[in-house]
């Protein structure tokens, strides 16, 4: 993971859109609970870093790494093949850079004025005690509300509200800072460059055959190529989709479907089929098991995606990450690391608990 599509990605991640804060807040963490933390740990939580009289404690350094961990696959994924670098270093890293941009948001919400309204802090508190309500039970008892956050997310209840609620203010600030984005043409080509591989698509028509229990991969090869062969003699795509294909969601899309450079790691066949061929050009591919019998249709470029609304969308979202970025690069606010707590901190076991969890949707994608 280079550190320029690393801090790009954080980016992303903490400036994005959120639809809803308050219903994020319930499962968030499901599958990194942390352990049990009693009141002398809590007690000697120690500074990490922080930007003037704003800090992150060693408890919260650690709910950051979990949030990352348990909302960034893409993030889990490159720790995970990684060779060359340390995950427990990249992690840590990354953790870091996320708790930077977060109090460097924080800082501009409250510069700008950005504040929850009586009705909206009402909300979260609601959501807060749902979360516990509804949660509070375990195996070995009910969970008072000073030990549901340290059982659950290793934070005080406090510092855990906090967080939403900042992040809540955050969120606000963002759409604050999109609707006075410069939307030019200009700045659309500059984030249609920065944001290409989730904006530059081929639209493919595609029939997904599976290799079941009672199949051999021959004979579902054999099938497919059946169907592309009678696909180049002019038979009618949807009518064979609703022949072989059993999946709804697709079938209501008359097999459509849009192809991303983003998806070419793990597409790699895919992306040489759809890069390579001219329009209308079929083929069969294997895909861990499944065979796709795909049609490439068209090209999605700058020129078709200009002035859309997906096109301004990413434009707004372009010029609210620059924002930040400057301002992360900039001298105005200076984030400082307590070293030897920061060389201290051991992520291990949140990254053993994660790649477990993200093994299992890994296999349940294959």
């Amino acid at each position: 993971m280079d550190s320029g599509n690393k801090n790009r990605h954080n980016i992303i991640v903490l400036c994005c859109c959120i639809v809803c804060v308050i219903a994020v807040a319930v499962c968030i963490v499901v599958f990194l609970s942390a352990e049990k933390n009693d009141s002398e740990a809590a007690a000697k939580d120690k500074v990490v870093a922080g930007i003037a009289d704003k800090k992150i404690t060693e408890s919260q350094f650690k709910f950051f790494a979990r949030l990352i961990l348990n909302q960034e696959e893409e993030t889990v994924r490159e720790l995970y093949s990684s060779v060359e670098k340390s995950d427990k270093d990249e992690i840590k890293k990354y953790t870091s850079n996320f708790a930077n941009e977060y109090l460097v948001r924080v800082y501009e919400a409250e510069k700008a004025g950005i504040t929850l309204t009586a009705d909206e802090k009402a909300s979260l508190e609601k959501q807060f005690e749902e979360d516990y309500a509804n949660n509070k039970k375990t195996e070995e008892g009910t969970l008072t509300k000073e030990d549901f956050y340290l059982y659950y997310y290793g934070i005080s209840e406090k510092k855990y509200k906090e967080f939403w609620t900042n992040w809540y203010i955050i969120d606000k600030h963002t759409s604050f800072l999109e609707s006075k984005a410069d939307v030019s043409e200009e700045n659309q080509q500059l984030a249609f460059i920065e944001y290409y591989d989730y904006l530059y698509s081929y639209t493919t028509s595609v029939i997904p055959l599976s290799v079941g229990a009672d199949d051999t991969k021959e004979a579902v090869k054999e099938k497919a190529e059946g169907i592309a062969s009678q696909l180049r003699n002019g038979a009618d795509f949807v009518t064979l989709l609703k022949e072989n294909c059993t999946d709804e969601s697709l079938i209501a899309k008359n097999g459509v479907t849009d192809f991303y450079p983003a998806y070419k790691e793990v597409y790699s066949d895919i992306y040489d089929f759809v890069r390579t061929s001219e329009i209308g050009e079929i083929s069969v591919i294997e895909v861990a098991g499944v065979f796709y019998v795909i049609r490439l249709d068209g090209i999605k470029d700058f020129e078709k995606l200009k002035d859309t609304e997906e096109m301004l969308k990413w434009t707004r979202t372009f010029y609210v990450n620059k924002t930040v970025s400057d301002l992360l690069s900039s001298e105005e606010y200076k984030y400082e690391i307590v070293q030897t707590v920061y060389d201290g901190i051991d992520l291990s076991e949140l990254l053993a608990e994660a790649y477990k969890y993200w093994e299992s949707v890994w296999e349940g994608k294959s």
